[in-house]
């Protein structure tokens, strides 16, 4: 029938082993420079991350609350009469500013860039 015969495939898989290998080790150092990023940029004292490797995939959260997450510590010392009003539907919106500032989101997209164009180069 069909015969495909390709010569000189080998340089070519060699390669794709190295990229292989250069993709591995980036999977190592994402979440230490998202960790760099909490620190250095939004000047977090305690990073909040959590770091998953299954199989062949390595996922990195960080949570950003709006607010702190501890209470403030702010308590009434007296009761004070009931006002009454109507329902309001929905909830409490505190702020309308984004909980991740631009800056910040532009900073980590261009550490992360600037990670991947380091590590991952064509061989």
């Amino acid at each position: 029938m069909f015969e495909i015969r390709i010569d000189g495939i080998e340089p070519l898989l060699a390669k794709f082993d190295k990229l292989e290998d250069q993709i591995t080790a980036l999977q190592r150092t994402m979440p230490a420079e998202l960790e760099a990023w909490q620190r250095d940029d939004m000047k977090r004292k305690y990073t909040n991350m959590t770091v998953e490797v299954v199989n062949n995939e390595t996922n990195a959260t960080t949570y950003i609350w709006p607010t702190s997450r501890t209470p403030s510590g702010r308590r009434r010392r007296f009761q004070r009469p009931k006002q009454h009003r109507p329902a309001t539907a929905g909830p409490v919106v505190r702020s309308k500013r984004p909980i991740l500032r631009a800056e910040l989101l532009a900073q980590l997209w261009d550490r992360m860039v600037k990670l991947t164009a380091e590590a991952v180069k064509w061989p």
